[in-house]
């Protein structure tokens, strides 16, 4: 576990938010259907979570509805916790929007991020070709009954 604060991006931050997830898409995917860099959209970053170590962006999460929209870590910070606690905060956001359901999509490939998102209490939906690339994308889901809480 590694201390990290989950905050707001601040305006002059959200080029490394950006800069952040386009690392990561690259990392991951770049290659496998075209050389790097990897189409990012543009997001409105502001409305993302971030998790910082010692002032350094580490991670990050942005939702969107019942939507997990992004949540990326980069390398050296993965299996010390931020990712955990992105989630969480990702889903509790979710949770106070009035959702029971909560939602994200991957990409079948990705073993890593379904096995972390497993762990957390998520499950395949179902599966459906990307729509611009030639990769399969999982939608995952993860319901919250009333009687859980």
């Amino acid at each position: 576990m590694i201390e990290a604060v989950i905050r707001r991006p601040q305006p002059h931050e959200h080029g490394s938010v950006r800069a952040l997830v386009q690392t990561v898409v690259d990392e991951i995917y770049g290659g496998l259907w075209a050389p790097p860099p990897l189409p990012v959209d543009d997001e409105n970053w502001a409305l993302s979570w971030v998790a910082t170590v010692e002032a350094a962006i580490a991670g990050m999460a942005l939702t969107h509805e019942e939507w997990i929209s992004d949540l990326w870590v980069l390398r050296p910070y993965r299996g010390r916790g931020i990712g955990r606690r992105l989630l969480a905060h990702g889903e509790t956001e979710i949770v106070n929007r009035g959702y029971r359901t909560l939602r994200l999509r991957v990409l079948q490939l990705n073993t890593a991020a379904i096995n972390f998102y497993n762990r957390h209490g998520w499950r395949a939906a179902r599966a459906f070709p990307h729509e611009k690339f030639p990769v399969t994308v999982l939608e995952m889901v993860k319901s919250l009954r009333q009687d859980e809480d």
